[in-house]
């Protein structure tokens, strides 16, 4: 069940503003608002009206927000009769991750975690921040590892992996590598330039519209790339120019990578519910990944 869009209008009607209800659910305000609208148009009710620079509900907002929070009680207490009913067997953790920021995980990990716990399967989803914290509150995962931009959560506990760096990525061939090899980077200099980005709903996302808002330029945006991976290869194959974390420069790939200013940094953390009470297994996947993946 996608839970988002009813989490969208109640944020709203709590927060009474679209910029405040985005900032609590790290996506654009833009994002969001289009959102309501395609919400309202299927509708064809409007949930909302302003009042003062607020936004309050509607009689058919009432409605929709009653209705939501019926619907995620009934969801949430779904999941905890699913996660009840996983954790009479303790023989599976569930681990959320993006992938791209855990290079070699096969090798380094899954195989050391199997050879040391034969007898519990681990299972392993890839999914950005969003949809980490979705399972790790829903009770659907152990364990997750996501990009954060603070390292405080009122439900969810962070250990710190490693703090990573995003740098702009272009076209070994692109006019403005040598410009800015020579110079320093000018992000101004890309106005209309095609961008890839994260998928919105990630933190990655948030903090490329931050490094725009900072720049103060409206990228033209080519599309939403589902993995870092593939927004390298797009860029590799001249098809635009793309923001990625320090740890995937590769500048044999048709790739020139370059330092932004300001730093755009974030961390990469391990993290698990606040009521969790870690188990013998869990604590190994965590040293591992510590071990790992931590800061040199």
């Amino acid at each position: 069940m996608n839970t988002r869009l009813l989490e969208y209008i109640i944020t709203i009607s709590e927060e009474k503003s679209l910029s405040r209800a985005a900032e609590q659910l790290s996506i654009s305000q833009p994002a969001l608002s289009q959102q309501l609208k395609r919400l309202e148009k299927e509708l064809d009710a409007k949930l909302f009206y302003r009042e003062k620079n607020h936004l309050f509900l509607t009689d058919a907002g009432k409605i929709y927000v009653n209705g939501a929070r019926s619907a995620l009680s009934i969801y949430s207490q779904a999941l905890e009769e699913i996660k009840k009913l996983r954790r009479t067997s303790q023989h599976q953790l569930t681990l959320v991750c993006c992938r791209d920021l855990l290079p070699d995980f096969s090798a380094a990990v899954l195989s050391a975690f199997s050879r040391n716990h034969r007898d519990i399967f681990l299972d392993v989803i890839d999914g950005s921040a969003s949809i980490a914290k979705s399972y790790l509150t829903g009770g659907m995962a152990d364990l997750a590892v996501m990009a954060v931009g603070e390292l405080s959560h009122s439900i969810l506990e962070y250990l710190p992996l490693r703090d990573e760096e995003m740098v702009l990525a272009l076209p070994a061939s692109h006019p403005l590598v040598p410009v800015y090899q020579k110079n320093g980077v000018d992000l101004s200099l890309l106005s209309g330039q095609p961008f890839i980005l994260n998928q919105a709903g990630s933190y990655l996302h948030t903090l490329e519209r931050q490094i725009f808002a900072g720049a103060r330029v409206t990228p033209s945006v080519l599309c939403e790339a589902d993995s870092l991976t593939a927004a390298r290869h797009m860029v590799a194959n001249k098809r635009g120019a793309a923001f990625l974390p320090r740890s995937m420069v590769r500048e044999e790939d048709g790739c020139s990578f370059f330092s932004i200013t300001p730093p755009a940094v974030f961390h990469i953390t391990a993290a698990y519910h606040k009521s969790t009470v870690l188990t013998g297994p869990m604590r190994d996947l965590i040293m591992l990944l510590l071990n790992v993946y931590g800061e040199r």
